[in-house]
């Protein structure tokens, strides 16, 4: 069973209206689009807490689940829990734990995920600085099923602190990872990327651009790969979450001391499935994003 924490006052959200889209490319290009749905979060605001909500709007929620070792497909289960989502008392941003002893053959987790679930296309950007504890998996993606999936993935077993080898995994889950055990590795939908910077180091911005039959991804706002094979098309949410289930072939672990990754901030500017906006045409200020 899940249970839900929101972080209700950690949000600053706009909702449809008619005063404002947001325009990602130019018109004239052919990857061009206009969106009238945001969900802008400063997870560094002094202010922000924790606030329990039954009936969310807007924001993110904790989730508290289990998942056994043969589900989650590796040596040890995982058990996201609330307590693990923290927000950082030096007010860094937004703090995912991933603890060393697991419970009862289970990785305790953690994972926070978008209350709305009509996210139909947008422009995603998180701003994470991944923990340097080998043995965890740190992820921001979009998710409507298994096999409609894009994630920007960190694993810090392939961080190497002083040198200059860091690996960000660009991923699409797809039909075609589905058939071959949701090993998305031998699939048009897998992209290990080299990148100049430590992730673990210092805040960095990580980005997925989804429209229709093309998914882009970026590091700091530098275009590093685009996807057209297996991308999906239905609605979802959007997920940040920090979990290891010893897999020595993925996250590794579990880690040999309890490791965080950090969230400063997401942005994310999308449509909704289910119906016209009440932005449409010229009805407001257009903001560009870049």
């Amino acid at each position: 069973m899940r249970a839900f924490v929101l972080l209700a006052s950690a949000s600053r959200a706009l909702a449809a209206c008619s005063c404002a889209y947001y325009t990602l490319n130019a018109t004239n290009t052919p990857n061009h689009a206009i969106f009238t749905e945001s969900l802008e979060t400063d997870f560094t605001q002094p202010n922000a807490s924790l606030t329990w909500d039954s009936t969310p709007n807007f924001g993110w929620q904790a989730q508290a689940y289990n998942v056994t070792s043969t589900a989650a497909r590796g040596p040890y289960g995982k058990t996201a829990e609330i307590s693990n989502v923290v927000l950082n008392p030096q007010g860094l941003g937004l703090d995912l734990w991933v603890r060393s002893q697991p419970l009862e053959g289970m990785v305790p987790i953690a994972e926070v995920v978008t209350a709305r679930t009509d996210i139909l296309y947008g422009s995603f950007r998180a701003g994470m600085k991944t923990t340097g504890v080998n043995g965890t998996c740190g992820a921001f993606f979009f998710y409507h099923d298994d096999s409609q999936e894009i994630d920007v993935e960190v694993l810090s077993r392939q961080q190497f602190a002083g040198s200059d080898d860091h690996t960000v995994n660009l991923v699409l889950q797809s039909p075609a990872s589905e058939s071959a055990r949701f090993d998305a590795a031998g699939t048009l939908g897998f992209t290990p990327y080299g990148v100049s910077f430590d992730p673990t180091s210092a805040f960095h911005e990580y980005r997925y651009d989804w429209l229709p039959g093309r998914v882009d991804m970026f590091t700091d706002g530098a275009w590093l790969h685009s996807f057209h094979d297996g991308v999906p098309d239905s609605p979802g949410a959007v997920h940040l979450i920090h979990w290891s289930n010893g897999d020595p072939g993925w996250s590794g672990g579990p880690p040999a001391e309890d490791a965080v990754l950090s969230v400063s901030y997401v942005k994310a500017y999308f449509n909704a499935s289910g119906g016209a906006s009440a932005c449409s045409g010229d009805d407001g200020a257009a903001r560009s994003l870049l």
